[in-house]
């Protein structure tokens, strides 16, 4: 599968991330790579491939699975599905580069109402594997059987870092990535050199499936899958070296490059001086109950469910090295994303009528009859416009943050506040319709230490802040009322200038969001 990343360029005031996006291609038929004419065919690695639109809008070659079985049932039909092409069987499914669901006797998206959603939180049946996903064979062994035996960065390096779950600027929902901090940081760009570069390493052998360029020179995605159903996602990566060196010019050139390239446990593949460390990992058994409504994930960042807790694989002795270098001091160390919790106002939100996380509306997917491209949003200014999530900060999780990609601009113009949260006040996963409408005060807020004492950073600094830091609110300067409805939906109304104790009811510029 053909996976669309789009990389989102952020500024934080405990690290500064410049990054873009771009994609290529080769001549050479290649799965998932370009070609020229619809419903062409041809061979690649003895399989057959199609020229199909994928869910980019592009024509790109695609190999049927070779795991389907010799007489398929109606879920794994034998001739590959595009949208609007006849199927036989309402409601079954199918997977071809993305999720089709038959209904009124054609492939088209599906869209809530279309498919069961458990309400215990687990794994939807139609939900695709995490392998199904990444265009990896089904894995035949346990997750378990996967150890990360080597540090992917020099332990004596690490740094204090930022644990998944971070809300920064249109990143509006829980970040599904840890910032892993690094030594070098602590000194001024102009004084680093060639010595400082880091290398980073396969934590266990894997083969790596894609390299890409995130639009800069010093900015790189390297995805390694290393069997059993685990995945280790690294981005903003400053140099390929290593193992990638002899791809590195054309990683650069054309963008992206799906690849096959065999990496041992200690190999080099990166290096690393000029910024933290994105990193991730996805496991086919780690799926995260706590989304309320995974199709609301389907059409974009489709791994999410799937991120893992990566204590889970390193060895004790790695494991507690990396928790030692959490900023966040509870459990889980590497933090949590998925905070939702059905019937109150905990966890991430939907602009009613857009489809999840891809921001488009339900309409579009509805009315479909060709692939609907990712990317810009027609009249939006980011994706995350219509994102909302009410969570725990990720270190101090005592605290509460209101993050929104609509804060006065309907086409996105996204924000994160801190809840101020009054003696005998329900925190928002407490909240249920009963209670009407409740009014927060919202308030900046300031990291101060184990004493108390503010912490300063000098400007354009990229040192990390440090292991345990502590929030504080500052003066409250306006209000957000929010109403859990009967349906479970939420609607919300901020006033930024109105204090809490002034605000009782909600007007007609209330908002309503589903999950």
């Amino acid at each position: 599968m053909y996976v669309r990343v789009v990389i989102i360029c952020i500024c934080l005031s405990l690290f500064t991330v410049a990054c873009g996006s771009s994609t290529g291609s080769t001549n050479v038929p290649q799965k998932d790579g370009p070609c020229d004419s619809a419903d062409a065919r041809t061979t690649i690695n003895g399989a057959e491939a199609i020229c199909m639109l994928n869910s980019a809008g592009e024509l790109s070659w695609q190999v049927a699975s070779t795991t389907q079985p010799t007489n398929p049932t109606p879920n794994t039909p034998a001739v590959m599905a595009q949208v609007g092409a006849a199927c036989d069987t309402p409601g079954s499914t199918t997977f071809v580069n993305e999720l089709y669901v038959c209904k009124n006797g054609k492939w088209g998206y599906p869209v809530p109402g279309d498919l069961p959603i458990p309400s215990d939180g687990s794994k939807p049946d139609w939900y695709p594997s995490l392998d199904t996903l990444s265009s990896q064979p089904e894995a035949t062994c346990p997750n378990s059987d996967i150890t990360f035996t080597h540090s992917f960065l020099p332990v004596d390096q690490l740094d204090a870092s930022i644990p998944n779950g971070s809300m920064i600027y249109d990143h509006v929902t829980p970040i599904d990535h840890a910032y892993i901090g690094i030594k070098p940081l602590s000194k001024a760009a102009d004084t680093r050199t060639e010595a400082d570069y880091l290398p980073i390493v396969a934590p266990a052998d894997g083969v790596i499936m894609n390299a890409g360029s995130l639009g800069s020179p010093t900015s790189h995605r390297v995805v390694i899958s290393h069997g059993c159903g685990v995945y280790t996602v690294y981005m903003v990566v400053n140099r390929l070296s290593g193992v990638l060196a002899d791809v590195a010019d054309q990683v650069q050139s054309q963008g992206n490059l799906q690849l096959d390239i065999p990496i041992k446990a200690g190999d080099e593949f990166g290096q690393q001086r000029d910024n933290p460390l994105d990193f991730n990992v996805w496991a086919s058994e780690s799926w995260l109950s706590g989304f309320a409504n995974p199709l609301s994930y389907l059409y974009m960042e489709n791994w999410k469910p799937y991120t893992a807790d990566p204590s889970q694989f390193f060895t004790p002795d790695l494991a507690a090295q990396y928790a030692n270098i959490m900023q966040r001091t509870s459990e889980p160390r590497w933090g949590k994303i998925d905070h939702d919790v059905v019937g109150s106002a905990s966890g991430n939100w939907f602009l009613q009528g857009t489809l999840g996380y891809s921001g488009r509306t339900i309409a579009e997917y509805v009315t479909a009859t060709a692939p609907i491209p990712g990317g810009q949003i027609a009249g939006k200014n980011t994706y995350a416009y219509g994102h909302l999530s009410i969570a725990p900060h990720e270190v101090d999780t005592s605290k509460w943050v209101f993050s929104t990609g609509w804060w006065q601009d309907p086409a996105g113009d996204p924000r994160q506040v801190m809840l101020v949260i009054e003696d005998g006040q329900k925190t928002p996963d407490q909240l249920t319709s009963a209670d009407g409408v409740v009014v927060y005060g919202i308030a900046d807020g300031g990291r101060v230490d184990a004493n108390g004492q503010p912490i300063v950073q000098g400007a354009g600094s990229l040192a990390p802040m440090p292991v345990g830091y502590m929030l504080e609110l500052g003066q409250t300067w306006g209000s957000v009322a929010l109403q859990i409805n009967s349906d479970g939906s939420l609607s919300v109304e901020l006033f930024p200038k109105e204090p809490a104790k002034t605000v009782t009811q909600l007007s007609n510029n209330k908002r309503t969001y589903q999950r």
